[in-house]
Order: structure tokens, then C-alpha cells, then sequence
């Protein structure tokens, strides 16, 4: 890029960032603003899964070595359906050859650490500022670009003319953090359940990420109950190995919804990105996985060209929409086929349970189509 072009990114959280430091490899200005001080951005007491496909991408901006420190890797996955007792566990030498040196499913990482690697990163690039909405307005530039990464239901997208597609499931999430004991120190849990999934995702010995999803009124019924209470609830559902010993930390409530935004054939010079772009049912950890996904499309579609001109900025939201629909719809139809068939007790599925089950349990290839597009996904192949 030889012109040097100013670049708006509204959003900070770890899209935001991601995408800073994959725009800053050009000859630009980037603007970085979010209503939130760095403090509060970073002190949120969230995890998130982390795919091979991130592993690729991160690798990509020299990034993964700098949060290995802070990763938690599992080596196998447990899938469960509680309402007809079938279960699998999935492990790496389900996983193909071309990722299995790396010894582990997935990994984990807390957002704070996660947001602290990136906050420093982003010191070492003297065009990327980080900078407040306030003062960004009393500079009166002129944005060439602007990148929104706020978030499914911010402010800022409702003020700009996209077709909202949305599903909600009538769901909320409820995390926190637990002690536990007598369980496997490596291995991921997926239980479907009536009233949604449960996720337990290892962050240290001992200690797991609970994503317990249910309807809004029982989480946030669930939110407001004695910890005592909630413990004695949880134990109840747990896999029989685990020994529940205390909740630790903050509790955490977020919607679930299913949304898709597509942009109008204007030539406004704003695109979405991440969450703002799309949302999925957390069931399998997809949400930032694909979010970064967003980022690498954005840098790939930067990094063809010698020159950018001004021209290819008014046909870029077009073009990047039309490279990331395919994995998005395919994420987006995985996760909700999933919640629609195993996270109910309609008794006309549980054949159809049974079976997928059946199938895990009994043939090696369908393990690896499984478990390699949950870790892989469409675009594995595409990341350089």
C-alpha cells in the first residue's frame, strides 16, 4: 500500500485488536477507540476456546508464542447427550495428521490475558493510536475506512443502513468459574441437555470454565440464587467423575442469539466485522474463532494488492462479504442444527441421537469429520 490511508477501528475488545495489528503491517494510520478504558477492556472475567484455524492465524501475525504462556490445551473432548445417556470423547488421534503434532483439541485462554498480550502488542506499532471516541473527534479527520467490531447489539451498527437477519433462541448463558476435583485434567466437556448445552472448559488443574445455557428466566433465576444452592443445583448435572468443591469469581450473563448482517448496496466505506458481523450459539466454542477468521479475510484481501486505491476501498465491504458468507453459513447452520436436534426432549430426535452417537462410537472417519471441522473449519486450508 503506498498511499497512506487513515483507518477508523470502532472496538477494542479482541476483534478490534486482532485487526489493528493485522492493519498495521501496511503504510496506514490506525485509529483504535472504544468507549472503555484499557483497564476496564481488559479486566473481564471471560474465557474463550481457541481453534487450530487461530492457532494458524495468530502464528500468521507472530502472535502465538507470545500467548502460548497463558494457554491451557486439551487433549480430548467429551460429547454427552443427558437425555438418552449416549456419549463419546473424541481425542487427538481423531484429529488430522497435519494438526496432530500439536498434541491438543483446543486450547483455552482468559480474556484478561488474552487482551493484555494484545495491548501490548499494539505498543510496538507507532501507526496504530488507541485513542477515545471523544478525543478522536476533536482531531476532525477524515476516515478512509471505518471497521466496526463493537458487538451484536452497539449502538454505533444502528446508526449505519445493514439488513439485521436474526433468531433468537430465548437463551442466555451463565459463566463462572469452579474448583473441581476427580476429573480428567485435559478434557473438555459438551453435555446436551434439555434446556441447552453445558460446556466445562479446563483452565488449570482443577479449575474449569462453566457455559451453562438455559431460558434468560432460569439464568438469570440461577444468577440471583445462594451459591450454596447453585452448587448443589450444578452437582446434580455434572458427569459422575467430577466432585464439586466452590464457585470462584465473577458470574457472568450473556444473550444467546443467531444474527447475520448484510450490507446494502450503498458505497458507504464501513464494514463489519466479528460480532457486529455475525453471532452463533456458543455450543462448540465457534464465536471468536470466527471472529479472527473475519480479521485474516480482511488482511488477505490488504495484502494482494500493491497498491490500494480508492476505488478498491468502495468495493471492498463487497468483496470481503463475499469471501466470509460461505464459512459463516456453514458455522452458522453446524451450531443451530445442533441446538435443534440435541438440546430438547422431543422424542421423535432421540433416533436420530442415538444414531449420531452410534456413528461416533463406531467409525473412525466420521470422529474426523467431526472433530476436524469443529477445530479446522472451511477456511483451514486458505490461511498462508
Amino acid at each position: 500500500m503506498k498511499n497512506k490511508f487513515n483507518f477508523k477501528i470502532v472496538g477494542s475488545g479482541p476483534t478490534g485488536l486482532l485487526l489493528s495489528i493485522a492493519l498495521s503491517k501496511f503504510d496506514c494510520n490506525i485509529f483504535l477507540t472504544d468507549l472503555l478504558t484499557q483497564n476496564r477492556l481488559i479486566n473481564k472475567d471471560k474465557t474463550y476456546a481457541i481453534t487450530h484455524s487461530t492457532r494458524k492465524i495468530l502464528s500468521k501475525f507472530k502472535l502465538w508464542k507470545k500467548l502460548e504462556p497463558y494457554l491451557f490445551g486439551f487433549d480430548t473432548l467429551s460429547i454427552s447427550d443427558s437425555v438418552t445417556s449416549a456419549m463419546t470423547n473424541l481425542s487427538v488421534f481423531d484429529l488430522d495428521n497435519d494438526i496432530s503434532s500439536a498434541d491438543n483439541i483446543g486450547w483455552v485462554v482468559k480474556h484478561s490475558d488474552l487482551m493484555n498480550v494484545f495491548f501490548h502488542e499494539i505498543q510496538n506499532y507507532e501507526n496504530i493510536i488507541f485513542i477515545t471516541p471523544k478525543n478522536l473527534l476533536r482531531k476532525k479527520l477524515v476516515f478512509d475506512y471505518e471497521f466496526l467490531s463493537t458487538g451484536a447489539n452497539s449502538l454505533d451498527k444502528k446508526l449505519f443502513d445493514f439488513l439485521d437477519i436474526k433468531k433468537s433462541y430465548n437463551q442466555s448463558c451463565l459463566t463462572f468459574k469452579v474448583s473441581l476435583r476427580g476429573n480428567c485434567e485435559k478434557r473438555a466437556y459438551e453435555i446436551f441437555r434439555k434446556e441447552g448445552p453445558l460446556a466445562l472448559l479446563p483452565l488449570e488443574k482443577n479449575l474449569y470454565q462453566v457455559i451453562w445455557t438455559s431460558s434468560t428466566l432460569k439464568a438469570i433465576e440461577r444468577l440471583n440464587s445462594d451459591k450454596n444452592f447453585l452448587i448443589d443445583n450444578l452437582s446434580t448435572i455434572l458427569p459422575y467423575e467430577f466432585k464439586l468443591d466452590q464457585i470462584i469469581g465473577e458470574f457472568n450473563i450473556f444473550p444467546v442469539s443467531l444474527s447475520l448482517n448484510l450490507p446494502f448496496l450503498n458505497f458507504k466505506k464501513i464494514v463489519l466485522v466479528g460480532d457486529a458481523f455475525h453471532t452463533f450459539h456458543p455450543v462448540g466454542g465457534q464465536g471468536l474463532n470466527c471472529c479472527w477468521r473475519d480479521v485474516n479475510t480482511i488482511f488477505d484481501l490488504f495484502n494482494k494488492k500493491i497498491t490500494i486505491t480508492k476505488m478498491d476501498l468502495i468495493a471492498f465491504k463487497f468483496k470481503y462479504f463475499t469471501k466470509r458468507i460461505i464459512d459463516i453459513i456453514f458455522t452458522i447452520l453446524i451450531t443451530d442444527s445442533l441446538i435443534s436436534i440435541f438440546a430438547n426432549r422431543n422424542v421423535f430426535l432421540f433416533p436420530i441421537r442415538r444414531f449420531s452417537f452410534l456413528l461416533l462410537n463406531n467409525f473412525l472417519f466420521i470422529r474426523k469429520l467431526v472433530l476436524n471441522q469443529m477445530t479446522k473449519s472451511l477456511s483451514y486450508s486458505k490461511i498462508k
